[in-house]
Formats: structure tokens, sequence, C-alpha cells
């Protein structure tokens, strides 16, 4: 898997963005077979901007000058733009006349990034400028939906009405979350984009708003006379680990709900495609291909046609604009139902973001999780598609979901593996702890390099004083940075069961934590440096003369400790917590869970088990089994 930007790159990248109005970046953090460039446009010479009231054909006919003269152009279609496309439309629409519906910026070269070649063309290198010595923050508060719930439901049931009337099969209906902001937009760019890999991100800064789209959807794209469109039309939640996680990925694809949707989405672009495209030359060339990101599995399908000789951007953009998987079908009607019902513009929101080529070549995407701040205030639309079985209490918690995205972006975190150097034998049980790192590193969408990985930790071992064992933390990070760190450490207690002791009373104590944890959490099933409550709680019980802190969860199930697995032995049998509790598959556990000589098995365990137990241990692969009293 192929990086992302280097965090030193990004840098440079905000640093100028905040220094220039008017630039357009074009940045893909999920890199793919067909998206592998990031592209940063500075410097206009000119800006196009088309109004509610101005003719979009003019517009682009400006446009198409400038590719003649070889300029580049790239920004943003709003998805009313859609309005003046659509003489139908058109005529009903209330379209502020001031209202900016589209802006592109005309280029030189842009700079373009090959993330596959780690090289630059186009204009080279992103020019130097002066980044900021301290982190930028900023804040978000006053968080609320543009519409009264009530208004909102009563929308949903007039939808499903047409639907009953046979007006429309889907609706995509959409609301804003409006809020204060304060600070650096750039940090807030850093920070929703750390969780959304994603082909067709983008930042725009014009003169008086700032634009952050992390979108996973293709509009379109077009490659000399080929014109590609991939709608994203079906969606899951991911799993908590691996297997759980492509259980649920194969049910997306079968769902014969989600499969019917997606097939509605693909005959409306086949048909759209169809009015500037060769006869006979519509193709769907893939349907319900799965598409795996940080927090949900998403279904696509790609249809591709070749295009008429006379097709220019005023005859492309008036087949497909607005791409019908944010409208619903049929097009032309679901599109004056939300006109009718949605109670403010959607703005960029759903419309398109891309850049064109002065050889034709185009890409756009579908603004969806897209965010604009405008001074102090700021919006991002959220939605869902509406069906006849929708239930409206349903889909209005959903879009509230939603907003999550916006005041709760995802931890910056490292995943981690901790392992024991012994003089004489080597990393003990290395193939297990990089087979779950690289476990861990899929799940999160992580670049993982194994014989990168494992050259480093051997040139570390060379270093290693041959008398003293070694504590070696190994760290991933998102753009594929390993660090390595080694601590001297006494050799593992044990690695089977110790024999009892003789006096009970002198074995370390272990304690349990009054906060319990949530087996919903994904991170309680990888090793990362998300560890704030461990890292809190087992410092508390140091200090107050325990060695380890065990945790509960949320059922009241016991799970794991701090830094440890737990076994316990009751009824002739040692038992340990099952994952699905909510713990890690620690490297030491698998060890004895496989250990013939010691039969181990996993049970669903309370905290009075563990005071009932004829022993408690603790254990992890570099301090190995250590016998406990619970106190």
């Amino acid at each position: 898997m192929t990086p992302p930007l280097p965090e030193k790159m990004l840098d440079q990248v905000l640093a100028l963005l905040a220094a220039k109005e008017n630039s357009v970046f074009l940045e893909t953090t999920r890199i793919t077979d067909q998206e592998f460039r990031s592209f940063l446009f500075l410097d206009p010479v000119e800006t196009l901007t088309c109004l509610g009231d101005d003719d979009p054909a003019v517009f682009f006919q400006k446009a198409q000058a400038h590719l003649r003269q070889g300029h580049y152009l790239a920004g943003w279609f709003a998805y009313e733009f859609g309005y003046l496309l659509e003489p139908a439309l058109k005529a009903q629409a209330k379209i502020d006349h001031k209202q900016c519906l589209a802006w592109l910026g005309v280029y030189q070269t842009p700079h373009i990034y090959n993330h596959k070649d780690d090289a630059f063309s186009g204009a080279g290198p992103w020019p130097q400028t002066e980044i900021p010595a301290t982190p930028q923050n900023y804040a978000i508060s006053g968080l609320s939906p543009n519409q009264e719930k009530a208004d909102y439901l009563n929308a949903i049931n007039r939808i499903k009405a047409y639907i009953e009337a046979g007006d429309t099969y889907q609706v995509n209906y959409t609301l804003k979350l409006i809020f204060d902001f304060a600070g650096s937009p750039a940090a807030l760019y850093r920070d929703l984009r750390r969780n959304q890999s994603v082909s067709f991100g983008s930042y725009i800064r014009t003169a008086d708003q700032d634009i952050m789209s992390f979108s996973p959807e293709l509009f379109f794209k077009k490659e000399g006379d080929t014109c590609t469109v991939r709608p994203m039309k079906g969606t899951v939640k991911r799993g908590l680990f691996n297997k759980d996680d492509r259980e649920l990925g194969d049910f997306l694809q079968k769902d014969i709900k989600n499969r019917s949707e997606n097939v509605m989405i693909v005959d409306l672009l086949r048909n759209d495609l169809g009015r500037i495209c060769e006869s006979g030359t519509v193709k769907t060339l893939s349907l319900f291909d799965l598409e795996t990101y940080e927090t949900l599995h998403q279904m696509t399908s790609t249809i591709q046609g070749r295009l008429k000789k006379e097709t220019d951007l005023n005859s492309l953009f008036r087949a497909l604009f607005p791409c019908g998987s944010v409208t619903g079908a049929p097009k032309i009607r679901t599109m004056e139902i939300i006109h009718e019902l949605e109670q403010a513009p959607r703005g960029i929101y759903t419309g398109g973001i891309g850049f064109i080529t002065p050889g034709g070549e185009a890409t756009f995407n579908v603004p969806i999780r897209t965010v604009q701040l405008a001074g102090q205030q700021g919006a991002m639309g959220i939605g869902s598609g509406v069906v006849y079985d929708s239930v409206a209490e349903q889909e209005w918690q959903e879009c509230l979901l939603k907003g999550n995205f916006l005041v709760n972006p995802a931890p910056c975190f490292e995943l981690i593996e901790t392992i024991l150097w012994q003089p004489g034998q080597g990393y003990w049980l290395l193939d297990d702890h990089l087979a779950r790192l690289a476990d861990s590193a899929a799940y999160f969408r992580y670049p993982y390099d194994q014989l990168q990985i494992s050259k480093a930790l051997t040139e570390k071992a060379a270093q290693f004083d041959a008398r003293s064992c070694q504590r070696v933390r190994l760290t991933l990070a998102k753009d594929g940075a390993i660090t390595i760190q080694t601590t001297p450490c006494p050799a593992p207690a044990d690695i089977a069961l110790p024999p009892p002791p003789a006096n009970a009373a002198e074995l370390p104590k272990v304690t349990f934590s009054k906060r319990r944890t949530d087996p919903q959490s994904p991170y309680l099933y990888h090793k990362t440096t998300v560890r704030e409550l461990y890292n809190g709680e087992r410092d508390h019980a140091l200090a107050n003369g325990f060695i380890e802190v065990l945790f509960t969860n949320l059922r009241g199930e016991v799970t794991e400790g701090s830094i440890t697995s737990i076994f316990i032995k009751k009824e002739n049998a040692i038992l340990t917590p099952p994952l699905q509790s909510g713990l890690l598959a620690g490297v030491f556990r698998k060890f004895l869970l496989n250990n013939i000589t010691l039969p181990v098995r996993e049970k669903v365990l309370l905290p009075t088990d563990l005071e009932q137990a004829e022993a408690i241990y603790i254990g992890n692969s570099v301090r190995g089994l250590i016998q406990v009293q619970l106190k």
C-alpha cells in the first residue's frame, strides 16, 4: 500500500495554501492503480465564475478558450449549477442571481506529485515557504442542523408519499450542519484528513472561503474520448476485526436492497452517458465492487463510454451534472422534489470538485463529506437516500451521527508491537508479532512493508549488548514511517504456569479499574497508541502498590490488563476471556492457546470468576506469565 503525503510535505502545502488565495489542492490519500497523483494549483492567471443569472454556455466557452491557450482549470461546481443546465429545472428554481454556482481557477502548469514513484512532474516540487513554528489550533462550537426535527420528519414523509405515488423511486434528501469556527482552517483540514483516506480529497482556498472535501466518490473521469463514472451506492459499517470486517463486506455485496439501489443509479448514469457517447459504447465494466475505508465499506459500480467527437465541456456537464447518486431516480423529477423540500441551497456539497487539463483530461469528484468555511461561520452538508421503507426517525438519527465526522475527528495514532529480544535466541515470537502488525495495518489502511521492517529490526539487533534481554518497541505510522525504541529488560519470568508459591500472600497485587471499556471500539482489538485510558489507570494502580490494573467492559465482562492478557485456573481448566469481550489478540495469549501441554480455552469471565479462581495469572510476550492476587 502506497502511503499518502509525508507530514513534512503536507506542512509545506498547507503553509502555501494559507499564504496564497485562489489555490486548489487536489489530494489523493487513498492511492490506487488508477488514482496515484496529487495536484497543487497556485497563482491563477484568472478566475472564472458563473453566477445565478449567468449563461453556463458562455462560462464554458471561456473555459474552453483557456484550455486552447494551454491553461489548466481547477475548482468547483455547486449542486445548484445543475438547475442552470436543465431548462425544466431552471424555470422552476428559485436561484439567487448573485450566488456563485461555479468557480474555476485558470492556472499555468500545476505541481504534480506521483505517490507511487515519489516524484514530481509538471511545475516540479512545491515552492518553499515558511512553515508555522508552533502547532495551529481551531475550535468548533454551536453545531446545529439548519432544519428543525419536526420539519425534517415531515419532509421524509412527503418523500415517501411521492414514492408511493410513483413520482420517484429514491430521493437523496439533505440538510446542513451550521457551526461557529475559530482558528486555523489548515489545522481542521489536517484533523479531518487523518481518518479519511480517499482518492478524491481537496482543499480549495478562495478569497472568501475555505473548502475541504474528503470524498471517496468519483463523479467522472475523462481520458481522451473515454468517459468513466463510478457511482457509490450501498454502505455498511466496518467490523471490529478483520474476520468480522470481511463478513460485513460480503453481506453488503450480496444484500438485495443495497444491490437494487446500486443498479437503479447505474441505470440512471448509463442513460446520462448515453446522451453524449457513441451508440453501443456505454458498458458497465463492473457491478457491486467493495471499497473499504477507515469507518465503512462502500459499494461502487463502474460505467464507461466513448464520447461523441463533438462533446465539449458544455455538453458533458449538461448530460451528467449533478451525479445521479446524489439526486435519486428519475433524475429530473427527483431534483424537482429536492428543490421543493430542502430548506437551503446545497452549495458545493454534492456538486463537483476537480480539474481539467489542456489536453482534455478531466477528473471530478462528488463532494460528500465536505466543509465550507466563510470567516467565522462553517457549514457541512449531510444527507441520506430515502426509499419507501425508510423510517423518518432513523434517517434523522443517521444524519446527526454523520456530524461526528466534524466534531470527533479520529485520533492521530501509530500501530505498536512490543517484542522481546533474547541473547542467543533473537526476537521471540517475531512471526506472530509481524503477522498481527500486518493485520492491523490492513484494517486501518496503513502502509506495511515487511521487508523494510525486518531489515530495521535486524540492524537494531546488531547493536544490542549480548549480555541482556531487550524490550523492543516498534511503531508504524499512517504514512508508513517506522520507529524502533529499545530498553534493557529482565528475562521473562515463566512461559508456562509457574509453580504455586509457598505463601500466596506474597503474590503481587492487581486491581480492577472503575472505568469500563466499550467493546464496540476498534482500538481495543488492535495495539495502537490510543491508550489514554489504559495508561492513566495503570499509572494510578502502580502508584498505589499494584503491578497491574484489570478492565471490564460495559457488559461487566472481564477483558484484559493494561499491558497483559488475563488467565485463571478454575474447574481444572485454564480460562481466558474471548476476543469478543473487547481485548487485544495478545501474541503471548495466542502462544498459550496453541500450547498443547498447557490447554487454555476461551470463556466469558466475570469479576466473580476471578474472585473464585484457584489462581490468577497475567502475562505478555516480554514479561512472561506472572501469578497474582486480586485486591
